[in-house]
């Protein structure tokens, strides 16, 4: 961040200072009053107020250190710094270094559309892509790292741990009437390209009327997306010289207009509360729609709680009660998961012991919604 942007002297210094802190310095609350979510902060920070980093529970440690970054940096202050995303280098640097990945899937999307092909083998195809998508992470990686990639078909098929992607489909397709279907972001940059390429696709088919992306309302984690980060890749892929790419871009472009794509932040997707204790206005969002997908690893953990399961627990079980069908798309970079065959983690614990937080294996996991009322309630806190 210090190398990537021209910060003023002051803003450099307390960067330091925040390098400087960890990991064995003090939770404290945010100097950062005049910031909207200052009251929100100060509600999740009072637990763990003068705990140390490495004691704070770590689904909430990575957040509150993302939104430290931001009070560094002044973004919600008036002056230098305010409204500066400074991750904005490295989300450039992932689309520019990925140029070739995303015009493959934008010519990909072109045959399909010229074959007048809009059945469930495209949607598995770009389920797939937006899974390994996933692998692109630059709070991991930076851009011009070589992290994960399954572009190979075979691969990618061989790491791919869980596959629940036809009783998704056969959910959307028992619907009678056009579903509205949610998806939960995570990475700007070409995981952002294939979760529109998706997007293209359900739109593309009928069954589904609408699409809701829920972002991020600030920057964080690096790489996940906002809603400006969302307009600014629709503008680079109208940009750019492929045909396919542009095409894409102009389809988006369109169902943006129509109201069938619509983009939506909140502050609770920044915030580190777990699924389980979602406020009711966000259960009731969520409530409106018949699928939720749910992109990337940090939104897996808040789904099951950033707790260590063990990972035979079935994914259903370890999820938290939710008013919608969800479908997870995550690469593993935590040791958080469920759902797995216990005979495959004992192979992969000998053959790739690190294999949990390298980003290379994947889950396509699906839960239907629980129909309990504590699913539909404000959970409490905790």
């Amino acid at each position: 961040m210090i190398d990537e942007n021209d910060f003023p002297a002051p803003i450099t210094a307390r960067i330091q200072a925040l390098q400087d802190d960890l990991p064995h310095g003090s939770i404290r609350p945010l100097h950062d009053e005049e910031a909207p979510d200052a009251a929100l902060w100060a509600e999740y920070v009072a637990p763990h107020d003068g705990t140390s980093w490495l004691e704070a529970p770590w689904f909430f440690g990575e957040t509150y250190f993302y939104r430290r970054i931001l009070e560094a940096t002044g973004y919600f202050r008036a002056g230098p710094g305010a409204q500066v995303d400074p991750f904005t280098y490295q989300k450039e640097q992932g689309l520019l270094h990925t140029a070739d990945r995303i015009r493959a899937l934008a010519q990909g999307r072109a045959q399909s559309r010229g074959e007048g092909a809009r059945d469930r083998a495209v949607l598995t195809r770009l389920v797939r892509a937006a899974l390994w998508g996933n692998q692109a992470d630059l709070s991991m990686w930076t851009a011009a790292e070589e992290g994960p990639d399954h572009q190979d078909v075979d691969q990618a098929e061989d790491h791919l741990l869980t596959d629940d992607t036809a009783p998704a489909l056969d959910h959307l397709g028992s619907l009678d009437r056009p579903a509205r279907v949610d998806v939960w972001a995570d990475n700007a940059g070409f995981e952002l390209v294939s979760d529109l390429a998706l997007v293209d696709g359900l739109l593309d088919t009928g069954a589904v009327g609408q699409i809701v992306i829920h972002l991020k309302v600030h920057p964080t984690f690096v790489s996940d997306a906002t809603i400006d980060d969302v307009h600014e890749t629709l503008r680079a892929l109208a940009a750019a010289e492929d045909v396919a790419v542009q095409a894409l871009a102009q389809r988006l472009h369109t169902a943006l207009r129509s109201g069938r794509l619509r983009l939506r932040d909140a502050w609770v997707w920044t915030s580190p509360l777990r699924a389980r204790e979602l406020p009711a206005h966000a259960r009731a969002e969520l409530a409106r729609a018949d699928l939720l997908i749910s992109k990337g690893d940090a939104n897996y953990r808040r789904l099951l709680g950033d707790r260590h399961w063990d990972v035979t627990t079935p994914f259903r079980t370890a999820l938290a009660p939710l008013p919608v069908p969800v479908l997870a798309l995550r690469t593993h970079k935590s040791e958080v998961a469920a759902g797995l065959s216990a005979d495959r983690v004992a192979r992969l614990d000998d053959e790739a012991p690190n294999w949990s937080v390298n980003g290379e294996w994947g889950v396509i996991q699906f839960a239907p919604a629980d129909a309990s009322p504590a699913a539909k309630r404000l959970a409490p806190a905790g």
